[in-house]
């Protein structure tokens, strides 16, 4: 099980005057030998204060292998209006649900294992009000490798209620901490 916190707090004064916070909570579960559920939860909240806005580099994104899978990296929530381009927000949810086991075939080798998920986040900006009607939810399937050079995964997600301006990258891939 993993729990985390974190609070960042800028001092009145500075140039930026913000705080961000955030939870996780990780757990995985046992179902037998073989098979094992991992759930996972965050929570991100952040505003500025004194008059001034949160800096661009605190907010918030979703999307992505390390969140929602199936939707592009850092690509859920506000965009910007001149471009379309994701702009991250203030607030950030994302749960994830992972049925891991073995890959058949590989006898007693624990270096790589297989798993169904169920990814659920999004991002909202200051303006926005939080909805969990506004979640994207997608689904698919994992391998994930303990190799020589590190942890390598690799995921298929379809998205299940994308909306038109959401960028969708159904294959991806990480090299380095997997969930």
């Amino acid at each position: 099980m993993l729990r985390r916190a974190s609070l960042e707090l800028s001092l009145p004064g500075s140039t930026a005057t913000y705080w961000r916070a955030s939870y996780q909570h990780q757990k995985f579960f046992p179902l037998d030998r073989k098979l094992t559920l991992a759930v996972n939860g965050e929570l991100g909240l952040a505003k500025s204060y004194g008059n001034k806005e949160l800096p661009f580099f605190k907010n918030y994104y979703a999307g992505g292998i390390g969140s929602v899978r199936g939707f592009d990296s850092g690509s859920l929530g506000p965009r910007d209006p001149s471009n379309g381009d994701p702009i991250g927000g203030t607030k950030r949810l994302v749960g994830n649900a992972e049925l891991l086991f073995p890959v058949p075939g590989m006898g007693n080798d624990n270096s790589m294992r297989l798993s169904a998920f169920v990814d659920a986040g999004n991002v909202w900006g200051y303006d926005s009000k939080f909805s969990l009607g506004s979640l994207r939810y997608s689904g698919g399937v994992a391998l994930a490798w303990s190799s020589p050079m590190g942890p390598l995964k690799f995921s298929w997600a379809n998205p299940f209620n994308k909306k038109p301006e959401d960028k969708v990258q159904r294959l991806q891939f990480q090299m380095g901490s997997v969930f």
